[in-house]
């Protein structure tokens, strides 16, 4: 790996260096303290103040991931509510690009939820069997930041800054190390994710090793070329019709060919007009189409700008927004590129579920299949085999979800989900976390 992404763990290197006292605001950074052996100082400095957060403990602070462009990861981290020495560890990674994953934590399946002034603990959560880390990932999303203008542009850079940060963080908290360790996010994610555990199962030290265990994928952009079947899929649904199908259908074909004659260039700017093509047509939420409207995220942003609030989490004094458009600028060139080799990579070896909300848009199920029957690896001729079963909720009176599995790999849909599974469907959203997690863990 690159030497511009590793951090040199040992050696005295801040000898001399005046370190962060607890009474400091501003950004803990706690990889100095690694480089010092300060681990345990990191991890006591890292206490957030669980007052402010419905009694909920936690910590949080930043890595640095670049030390040549000082990029700097932000995380927050929550033990398992129902303590166990082998309580699963999952990393939360939202998409965007560019969005932060602070919106899954308070709007989705973190353990608490605010109204702009409050913090009320969600009644379903995935915090209770499992300990949770919400990344702001990549650099310049959320709380995380660097000095200058120079951001992630592809997903070689994305994957080998999570893994820093993976090191990093076992070594402020080891007792996590031999954990079974589950990535998960949704949408953009679906590169992130490939590309984390890309990095991850290539760059194993046996000395100190990371126990990944699975990638659960939720409506993930992970290949684009064959999610470019929006004009069948908004015919089927009746968001479009035959002449609003056909037109589009023309674009997606004109795409393919400049796809397969290596014209990416071309091939992005016609792919980015697909999918306005079918907003400005069908005229439905993207997230979910019988939706009325978006969900508001100014509750969020009013909630993470307060002083307080910022000192607590021990970051960065900047203005927080739920999504930063540079980050998205700079991975726009990556945003129509594929890591499927990546995710057929890590088939062979972890658990992966790719899971979609039956009312999704933007990454619609329907189109995922496309993705999971193009996936070449050893169980791919009985994933196209399998069966797909129903799956019902603890009373046995309703179907939850759809699964069809084949080796390491499970394919889902959540019925009346949308683009985010867990805000809108919380109960089936944990039941499929469960069933996942006690299947490969």
């Amino acid at each position: 790996m690159n030497e511009m992404w590793s951090i040199n763990h040992g050696g005295n290197a801040l000898a001399g260096v005046v370190l962060q006292d607890d009474s400091e605001d501003g950004p803990l950074i706690l990889t100095p303290f690694i480089e010092n052996g300060q681990t345990e100082k990191a991890k006591q400095l890292s206490v957030v103040d669980p007052s402010l957060f419905a009694g909920v403990q936690s910590h949080s602070g930043y890595f640095t991931v670049n030390k040549t462009s000082n990029w700097n990861l932000f995380f927050w981290y929550f033990p398992a509510q129902v303590p166990s020495e082998d309580a699963p560890l999952l990393v939360w990674l939202q998409g965007g690009p560019g969005a932060s994953s602070l919106y899954g934590l308070f709007t989705e399946m973190g353990p608490f939820s605010t109204d702009g002034n409050t913090v009320e603990k969600r009644p379903i959560h995935w915090g209770s069997e499992y300990s949770l880390i919400f990344i702001d990932n990549p650099v310049g999303a959320g709380f995380s930041f660097t000095e200058g203008n120079d951001y992630a542009t592809n997903e070689d850079m994305v994957g080998a800054c999570l893994l820093s940060f993976m090191q990093q963080f076992l070594e402020v908290f080891p007792e996590l190390r031999r954990t079974p360790l589950f990535l998960t996010g949704e949408s953009y994610a679906g590169k992130y994710i490939p590309a984390f555990g890309h990095y991850i199962h290539n760059n194993q030290d046996k000395s100190k090793p990371i126990n990944l265990k699975g990638l659960a994928i939720g409506d993930g952009w992970t290949d684009p070329p064959t999610l470019l079947h929006y004009s069948e899929f908004g015919l089927q649904v009746g968001l479009l019709d035959q002449l609003q199908a056909d037109e589009l259908h023309q674009m997606e074909e004109e795409a393919r060919k400049q796809w397969e004659e290596g014209n990416f260039e071309l091939y992005s700017e016609i792919t980015g007009q697909l999918f306005p093509y079918f907003e400005k047509t069908a005229r439905v939420p993207p997230y979910n189409y019988l939706s009325d409207g978006e969900n508001s995220s100014e509750s969020l942003v009013s909630f993470l700008n307060k002083p307080e609030i910022q000192r607590a989490l021990h970051v960065k004094k900047k203005k927080y927004v739920t999504i930063n458009n540079e980050v998205y600028k700079n991975l726009y060139d990556d945003m129509y590129d594929t890591v499927k080799p990546w995710l057929e990579e890590l088939l062979e070896h972890y658990g992966v579920m790719c899971y979609n909300g039956q009312l999704d848009v933007i990454v619609a199920y329907a189109l995922s299949i496309n993705t999971h029957k193009s996936l070449k690896w050893t169980g791919a001729d009985g994933y196209l085999k399998a069966k797909r079963v129903p799956v019902y909720d603890a009373a046995r009176e309703k179907v939850t979800f759809y699964v069809k599995t084949s080796g390491n790999f499970a394919d889902v849909m959540v019925r009346g989900a949308g683009h985010m599974v867990p805000a809108d469907k919380p109960e089936a959203a944990k039941q499929m976390i469960d069933w996942f997690i006690n299947r490969y863990k």
